[in-house]
């Protein structure tokens, strides 16, 4: 968050007249331009837009829907109470995105819809995945959460299949203090988007909560008062009472709160600056790439494609927790296993996805933002290759 942005989002907000339609318009109309897609429509989070986009296939009991086995298990309630079946896929072992031919494996006449996530920001094999979907005339839903600027095959994700869904929370590429969007060339998605979002209140409450908490989480962090919080996360005994606390300051806004024409404003600003925060990200991800000692393994990314580097996540010879704490020791904030996304297999009781299972606990994600210094990325990798095995 930039040092004026609060205070000009504020100013907005009380305005006599605070940007209204006319800016959502423009906002959907950028987006929809950007990603490469018919139409854009905004609403109030990504977990609603996908809940729109299930709604709109109309899936019910007996359908089928294939989700990445790597990915965050919220997905998989959204999908259930539509009363549809989940059933995970195998990813790949080095980008972590979904396996074309685990999906191909998957299918069955009850399958309705293939979702893929592009984990972190790297795209997954949409290219294969898409082309699978279309030769059985199967919907593909592409989850780019984390990925807002990535590119596949010269295309944005987004752009394939038949919608894609993002998100505008705190941490996204393009951060609105919440939101989320529909990126659809299906006219018919778009327009039952915005009927459903039509009779939605204007409540700027959730978006200024949102840009008070991260005001105060930096506040935390950089004066050190975070470190007592991110022990409690990685204790097994208070981990879940933490992430609950957590959970509630940043709790997704009521549905019938309309995405604004101030959050829309705040992402016109920002989707300007996106390549340029991406190519930051990238330098600083490929310094750290270079410090890591041999034996840690980074995130791949497909040939052909360009990632967000949305977390940088690599994947150690052993188990990542009693790495994490280590490296708390020292002050670096890691995450590892459900703090990244959650093993869907495992939740769905699947014994059949070997990639996964090799991976969820070797998993870290190691600090990555865009202003982060060359001498902090030094200490990190210096602390990790100590700590690593």
């Amino acid at each position: 968050m930039a040092p004026n942005e609060s205070g000009e989002i504020t100013r907005l907000s009380r305005q006599a007249q605070p940007p209204g339609d006319e800016a959502v318009v423009e906002w959907e109309e950028a987006l929809a331009a950007y990603v490469g897609v018919g139409e854009a429509a905004v609403v109030n989070s990504g977990r609603r837009a996908m809940t729109l986009i299930l709604e709109h296939l109309s899936l019910g009991e007996g359908h089928e829907v294939i989700i990445p086995a790597y990915t965050l298990k919220d997905l998989v309630p959204l999908i259930q109470r539509t009363g549809a079946k989940v059933v995970p896929a195998d990813i790949d072992p080095e980008t972590f995105g979904i396996l074309p031919e685990a999906v191909e494996g998957r299918i069955t006449p009850s399958t309705k819809a293939i979702i893929a996530l592009h984990p972190f920001g790297v795209p997954c094999a949409i290219e294969q995945v898409v082309a699978i979907a279309d030769q059985r005339g199967i919907p593909l839903v592409e989850d780019c959460a984390h990925s807002l600027g990535a590119t596949a095959g010269g295309r944005q994700t987004g752009s394939y299949g038949y919608a894609g869904f993002l998100s505008f929370e705190t941490t996204k590429p393009v951060n609105t203090f919440g939101g989320g969007a529909v990126c659809t060339s299906v006219s018919d998605l778009a327009r039952y988007v915005r009927e459903k979002t039509a009779s939605d209140a204007q409540d700027f409450g959730p978006m200024l909560k949102k840009m008070r908490n991260v005001r105060l989480e930096r506040l935390l962090f950089s004066s050190g008062l975070a470190f007592p919080f991110l022990c409690l996360l990685a204790s097994p005994r208070w981990k879940a009472r933490a992430e609950r606390l957590y959970r509630r300051m940043g709790a997704s806004p009521p549905k019938n709160i309309r995405y604004s024409g101030v959050q829309a404003s705040t992402g016109l600003d920002k989707l300007a600056s996106l390549p340029e925060r991406i190519q930051r990200r990238a330098e600083k991800a490929e310094l750290l790439c270079s410090m890591l000692k041999p034996g840690i393994r980074v995130q791949q990314t497909p040939e052909g494609c360009t990632p967000t580097w949305y977390f940088f996540v690599a994947i150690l010879p052993g188990p990542a927790a009693p790495i994490r704490k280590k490296l708390l020791m020292r002050g670096i904030d890691a995450a590892v296993e459900d703090e990244i996304a959650d093993d869907c297999a495992a939740l769905l009781s699947y014994r059949d996805c070997p990639n996964m299972a090799g991976l969820f606990r070797r998993a870290i994600a190691l600090p990555m933002y865009e202003d982060i210094s060359e001498a902090e990325i030094a200490r990190v990798a210096d602390a990790l290759n100590a700590a690593a095995p």
